[in-house]
């Protein structure tokens, strides 16, 4: 197949790539002029210089191509990125899907993220596909910008598009030289008293979501979403277990709802006179406190999607020397 990939010198699209030059695909990524390509290196790509916003280069991007993965996204947390974000997001995702569809791509895989699902109240009740979405009055921007991005999606499937969506989680792992997760690590192997927030996360790895991805596009049904997430865990319980990993003793302490509010109330002026991003964002404030756990039952039956632990993460970050 010929494969498009956007957002391929990003984390996720990085890997994306690696996966389907390795099923011997012939691989086509669109990126900008500024972009470093440094996660690229060494692969056999063919390169459109563009954007995901300007839809002239995304029709030279998408012509000849069958398959689409748009992975291109604005990831930002912060409030001043908002309008950007809703440009990218949403409008740059509105003209790839009406391009694939006058272009008749056989399909396009669009990577959301569980941040368009919604966010569960409660622990034990893991959010799936068909969670009612519950965040239109948060001001999470990020959030509603990929839904926004799926409704674009999906309206064009309703025109004939053939389109997957994949909802992937809070994604860890290899990240060139780095590695995405081990932040929880160095905070645990030099602190001796450990702050945690009081929510969680659903870990899964970047390798297993490409899995995800490639699974999606030979067998999702069109018009589906499915999430790809991995293990739901909290924030105390990850830092115990990075902790137990790399055989410390640390004491853990939870940082309330009403401090994490009290920070942004001091923490975001001041960024905005410095100009500098806030440690805590109203976006980090507002998950924090929250179970942001997820079911991933659809694609484990449907794609016979199998994500590794959190604890095989956690080894493969200190095997690497990242903590």
């Amino acid at each position: 197949m010929r494969v498009l990939i956007t957002g391929a010198t990003g984390f996720l699209g990085s890997h994306i790539c690696r996966r389907m030059v390795a099923e011997a695909h012939e691989v086509r990524v669109l990126v900008r002029a500024t972009s470093a390509s440094a996660a690229l290196a060494g692969l056999p790509l063919e390169k459109v210089i563009g954007d995901v916003t300007d839809r002239e280069s995304l029709e030279r991007a998408v012509k000849g191509c069958e398959w689409v993965v748009h992975a291109a996204a604005n990831v930002s947390d912060w409030e001043r990125d908002a309008e950007q974000q809703m440009r990218v997001n949403v409008e740059g995702t509105r003209q790839l899907a009406q391009v694939c569809r006058g272009e008749g791509v056989q399909r396009l895989l669009h990577v959301s993220s569980v941040a368009a699902i919604g966010i569960p109240t409660d622990a034990r009740l893991p959010a799936d596909e068909n969670f009612p979405f519950n965040l239109e009055d948060s001001g999470l921007t990020y959030h509603l910008s990929k839904r926004r991005a799926e409704e674009a999606v999906l309206a064009q499937v309703a025109r004939g598009l053939d389109a997957v969506i994949v909802n992937p989680a809070s994604v860890k792992g290899p990240d060139g030289i780095q590695y995405r997760g081990a932040e929880v690590l160095r905070t645990v192997r030099r602190a001796r008293i450990v702050p945690y927030f009081t929510g969680g996360i659903c870990v899964v790895h970047v390798q297993d979501v490409a899995e995800g991805i490639l699974a999606a596009l030979k067998r999702g049904v069109r018009g589906q979403r499915y999430v790809l997430g991995g293990e739901n865990v909290t924030f105390r319980a990850l830092a115990e277990r990075a902790a137990n990993a790399m055989r410390v003793q640390r004491r853990f302490v939870p940082l309330p709802p009403a401090v994490m509010a009290l920070a942004r109330v001091v923490l975001e002026p001041w960024a905005r006179l410095r100009n500098r991003r806030p440690r805590f964002t109203y976006a980090v404030g507002y998950c924090a406190s929250r179970p942001q756990f997820y079911d991933s039952t659809k694609a484990r039956v449907a794609l016979r999607y199998a994500p590794r632990g959190l604890d095989a993460i956690l080894d493969e970050g200190i095997a690497l020397g990242m903590c």
